[in-house]
């Protein structure tokens, strides 16, 4: 089938016999998603649609935004400092890893972290100085619950990759791709995105950049057609969509079905620009080459972060998992997941700042642990704990973000969090506080209420902001 044939069948919406087209046809105008764990409306749809699903009415470009889910409870209290609501030390950290009050602290981002703790190490052994100088960090002390009975715990539900299309982060080739599924606990909250792509490895993320570049502005199809295929996909059923929705080939498969080669996408620049392998601040910074493997960590992870700052994506998630850590309970092995966890972020830092972009980024675990009682910072996580801290880093390449304090919520001396605070026990009010601390950045606040509703109130969300572009 050859490309007249396609937009013929495309152009033609009145035609009352469209939806009984073939399978085969029905490949050929690019109705199958890039795989089946896209589901439809899926990815044509999706390239079609993302930016009219924008609330924002400007395209001003927003700042990328990165999710780093720490899949099982990381003990991040055991290397960010927790502070009581006068914003002083804890009388004791016997409970949080690191022993009694009085030990050294680092400041790093602006944000005071124990001298012992990995986190921070990790993020400074790949950071420059000078890049690190320019983000700022703040924390978000919020309870969640634990695994009990064998049941896992009611997750926190902190993806915002819906509210965060509707702002206006979409992007420019894809939507939000997600790295790490297999392992991941998070929840969508206030509303789920257009679609998300997930990927095993590299080579699934150029697939579905690759082809869908043929349906984006400047592509083989024009506005008009795809406004047209945009019209017929909205034809179908929902029982067609789930039939069309069993190929895991995709868009790869409908437009070579439609005569369109890999030498004409390559054309349309498709294949330009998204090999994070190819870059040499990703080279640099992840000590990678072009000769990498597609399925090697630093490939895929690279590839999230590097079209997230490129703009070809919207948002970008990174699941690691293994971080219920308190079992066998050796402290280095946990230490050595919180200086890996830093790696990821710092590497992240250091490239946006080698390619002078600004970064939004948010480290999220679903729980915490629990040290056995000891005035030693070497003391083993034991158990579960439902006290927990989320953090917010943002970086800009000016060095512009000021910071009106470290944390959001607080601790209270017996180790715990104080769940009478905003962010002190509901979930949706903590991925309230962390959007509107992105907003806040991206000069958007008057979306908050939209995007966040029956959450927090405008006197509170002045109280949650601690971020902001100087």
């Amino acid at each position: 089938m050859k490309n007249d044939k396609l937009k013929s069948i495309i152009e033609n919406k009145d035609n009352p016999a469209g939806l009984r087209l073939s399978r085969r046809e029905l490949l050929e105008v690019g109705l199958l998603s890039f795989a089946t764990r896209v589901a439809l409306p899926g990815a044509v749809t999706s390239i079609l649609t993302m930016t009219e699903k924008a609330l924002a009415a400007d395209t001003t470009p927003m700042m990328p935004f990165v999710t780093l889910s720490l899949s099982g409870g990381a003990a991040l209290h055991g290397n960010f400092v927790v502070k009581n609501s006068g914003g002083d030390l804890l009388s004791s950290y016997s409970k949080l890893g690191l022993g009694k009050a009085g030990f050294d602290i680092t400041r790093v981002m602006g944000a005071d972290f124990a001298s012992s703790s990995q986190f921070h190490k990790g993020v400074m052994s790949v950071a420059s100085a000078n890049a690190l100088s320019k983000a700022r960090l703040a924390a978000l002390c919020t309870n969640t619950a634990n695994d009990t009975n064998a049941l896992a715990a009611s997750r926190p539900f902190y993806d915002l990759s819906g509210p965060l299309e509707k702002a206006g982060l979409v992007g420019s080739i894809l939507p939000g791709v997600h790295f790490g599924s297999a392992s991941e606990n998070l929840r969508t909250v206030f509303s789920a995105p257009n679609t998300t792509l997930n990927i095993a490895t590299l080579s699934d993320l150029f697939a579905a950049l690759n082809y869908s570049s043929a349906l984006v502005d400047g592509g083989l199809l024009s506005k008009q057609q795809k406004g047209l295929l945009s019209s017929f996909v909205a034809k179908m059923t929902t029982a067609q969509a789930a039939k069309l929705n069993s190929s895991k080939d995709g868009v790869k498969v409908a437009l070579q079905e439609a005569g369109i080669k890999s030498s004409d996408i390559i054309a349309a620049g498709g294949a330009s620009g998204v090999d994070s392998r190819k870059n040499a601040a990703v080279q640099a910074v992840y000590g990678i080459n072009e000769t990498t493997a597609l399925n090697n960590i630093e490939s895929m992870t690279s590839g999230v972060v590097y079209n997230a700052l490129k703009g070809n994506i919207a948002h970008g998630r990174i699941t690691l998992g293994g971080y219920d850590y308190h079992a066998p309970g050796l402290r280095s092995a946990a230490d050595a997941k919180d200086f890996a966890a830093g790696v990821h972020v710092g590497k992240m830092i250091e490239l946006a700042h080698r390619l002078q972009k600004p970064l939004f980024i948010l480290i999220t675990t679903d729980g915490a642990c629990v040290s056995e009682t000891s005035d030693s910072s070497a003391s083993i996580w034991s158990s579960d704990y439902s006290s927990s801290v989320q953090l917010i880093i943002s970086y800009d390449p000016t060095g512009k973000i000021k910071a009106s304090g470290t944390q959001i919520g607080h601790y209270l001396d017996d180790q715990s969090v104080d769940t009478t605070t905003l962010v002190g026990t509901r979930p949706d009010y903590v991925a309230a506080a962390i959007l509107a601390n992105y907003l806040n950045l991206n000069n958007k606040m008057g979306l908050f209420k939209q995007l966040a509703p029956a959450t927090l109130q405008s006197d509170d969300v002045e109280k949650v902001v601690k971020l902001h572009a100087a």
